[in-house]
């Protein structure tokens, strides 16, 4: 895997935005792969497509690519508010690429972020646009990364180097099962997988999730049975496989 862009790509481009486009287009197209299946190549989504720029051939998996200099750690600009809402409640969202570049366009990081992960409680809304604006009124919105687990950071370059491809696909394919519980109710099991996770032990009792209740306060401010959710959807991520009840109200994570 070649980790520099090709910049003959982007000769006769003068906008900076259409040169990162062409040229971190141009590098995922030959080197990007499939995650949800052993494809290795990935197809341009046709010119203008909304919300993807590459989708795998065999299973239909899609992709959307972000570059930057510097990642971002807690926000992510992205378009509408309503499409966006709209493609996650249709379970059509994409898988975000998000590309990390040097100033010489060499590839530093690229990192998947899981569309299962991808809930309307992670996007942000924004202000509408002035009514003096072009398009006045427009609601855009930010993918608040900050509040998506490292469960769905799927890394497939780090530091300048390659992952394993096998072992990134493995990681991605395992969350998968994230299909089978409704969009309306996922964003509460990954935010309980979460904050299961952030507990940095393999078992685990109720009484130290329920310690976390303000973090789920905070996040659900409407709910007012908070500890009755957490016991439930820790039975969901127990029924997922990534859950072992142990008895006596202890827990013990299997992935």
């Amino acid at each position: 895997m070649q980790l520099e862009c090709d910049l003959s790509q982007a000769v006769g481009y003068k906008n900076q935005a259409q040169i990162a486009r062409v040229l971190s287009e141009g590098w995922f197209g030959q080197y990007g792969y499939c995650l949800s299946c052993n494809c290795d190549d990935l197809l341009p989504t046709a010119t203008n497509s909304k919300a993807s720029d590459f989708i795998c051939p065999i299973c239909s998996e899609r992709y959307e690519l972000k570059t930057f200099r510097s990642e971002p750690s807690k926000r992510l600009v992205d378009g509408a508010y309503s499409a966006l809402i709209s493609r996650i409640q249709s379970g059509s969202v994409p898988t975000l690429m998000l590309m990390e570049r040097s100033e010489s366009w060499k590839i530093l990081a690229l990192t998947a972020v899981h569309h299962l992960f991808l809930t309307p409680e992670i996007v942000e809304k924004r202000k509408p646009l002035s009514p003096r604006a072009r398009r006045a009124g427009w609601i855009g919105c930010n993918i608040r990364l900050d509040l998506i687990g490292t469960d769905a950071r799927i890394p497939l370059i780090r530091s300048g180097v390659p992952t394993d491809r096998e072992s990134t696909r493995e990681q991605f394919r395992k969350f998968q099962r994230l299909n089978d519980v409704p969009v309306g109710l996922r964003g509460w099991t990954t935010f309980t997988l979460r904050a299961v996770r952030g507990l940095k032990r393999t078992e685990f009792s109720l009484s130290e999730v329920y310690r976390l209740e303000p973090d789920f306060i905070a996040h659900y401010p409407n709910n007012h049975n908070i500890q009755a959710k957490i016991r439930q959807q820790l039975q969901v991520l127990r029924d997922l496989g990534f859950l072992e009840f142990k008895g006596g109200g202890w827990y013990k994570l299997l992935i």
